[in-house]
């Protein structure tokens, strides 16, 4: 992959990352400086597939698979988890029995190709989505990807980004987020704006900017930024606004800020304005309403409620190493969060997929 569009992933964390985690254990000794307090079993955390440490690209069942890079992560209606894996530019599917397989691309196809599973590829790819209908739906660099349940991947859209020439080369630009929403509108965000793309392919920005006219407003902050994207049945919207703020879009284009303190990153639950997040990278919706944000600054999963009470649910703030077994345990390197609805969720924690049963 091309140096300018690979993206650093926290190699100091993964220098220190557990590698004999196994399925359903794990040393919760080390919580590390600043942890949050918690209640004794508030989550149980286990390993679905992957190695926190090892990196590779191999097609086995639970932590002798190994996955490169993994940015983000989805969840269909029959179980199947779906892994956007950077490094391999690739999609891998987790079966409900912890099974990984290859669904899309190649590690030696690390380009934009739209074809049939392993003659397709990928450039970039930052974020992932599910569809109802069994579709995937990727952020790939400039480009949104839709990928059928064969593994057969076509590019739907390319994000229009600024009129210098050039410009749309910049990393700042990619799409970093992505979702599907409940009248299967796929919503893209990228570091300027936020757009819908229709079933039958019209695209309309539901936030910010599609372009800018002067390429130097984003000097010295060039770098691709991870933004974290959910969207709701009913077309409400709800974005990480980068390091500190969670927010909301109704179906409307009504924007309201729901947690955190715009320029304020750090780390404190609470209501509202009084939360502190540090960058949100990930999040995802139960069917309660409830948001659950992966705050990768912090290393720890956050829960936002429809009354925007900012709880902390697992992780450690300051722990290096990924530990499973009873809540909070730590979650170092968080790079993707989704959930089944319900009471699960899955993060990546380094290179690892990692199972988050709530209470």
């Amino acid at each position: 992959m091309d140096a300018k569009i690979a993206r650093s992933f926290a190699t100091s964390l993964l220098a220190a990352l557990c590698t004999a985690c196994g399925g359903g254990g794990g040393d919760s000794g080390t919580t590390g400086a600043g942890a949050p307090a918690l209640g004794a079993n508030v989550t149980t955390l286990t390993l679905v597939a992957g190695s926190a440490l090892d990196t590779g690209n191999v097609d086995a069942g639970g932590s002798a698979a190994r996955f490169g890079r993994p940015v983000g992560i989805a969840a269909d209606t029959a179980g199947n988890l779906f892994v956007a894996d950077q490094g391999n530019c690739s999609i891998r599917k987790i079966s409900a029995a912890g099974a990984v397989s290859t669904l899309a691309g190649s590690p030696q196809r690390c380009q934009s190709v739209d074809g049939a599973a392993g003659a397709a590829g990928f450039a970039s790819l930052n974020a992932i989505a599910a569809s109802p209908d069994g579709r995937l739906y990727a952020a790939d660099g400039l480009a949104v990807r839709e990928i059928d349940p064969a593994g057969t991947v076509r590019t739907i859209a390319t994000l229009d980004t600024a009129t210098i020439l050039g410009a749309g080369d910049i990393p700042y630009f990619y799409a970093s987020g992505i979702a599907v929403d409940g009248f299967a509108n796929v919503v893209v965000a990228n570091a300027i704006g936020i757009r819908k793309i229709s079933p039958t392919g019209t695209i309309s920005m539901i936030d910010g900017m599609a372009r800018l006219d002067n390429i130097a407003s984003v000097v010295g902050s060039r770098n691709f930024q991870q933004r974290g994207l959910a969207a709701a049945k009913d077309g409400t919207v709800y974005v990480g606004d980068f390091a500190s703020t969670v927010s909301r879009i109704d179906p409307a284009g009504t924007r309201m800020a729901l947690a955190g303190l715009s320029g304020g990153p750090g780390f404190a639950d609470g209501v509202a304005g009084a939360a502190r997040f540090d960058r949100v990278i990930a999040l995802t919706l139960d069917a309660a309403g409830n948001l659950y944000a992966a705050d990768a600054g912090n290393n720890l999963i956050r829960k936002i409620t429809p009354e925007r009470a900012v709880s902390t649910v697992a992780g450690t703030i300051g722990a290096t190493s990924l530990q499973l077994g009873n809540g909070p345990g730590a979650l170092p390197a968080l790079a993707g969060l989704t959930g089944d609805g319900k009471n699960t969720l899955y993060a990546i924690s380094g290179n690892a997929v990692v199972k988050i049963s709530l209470p």
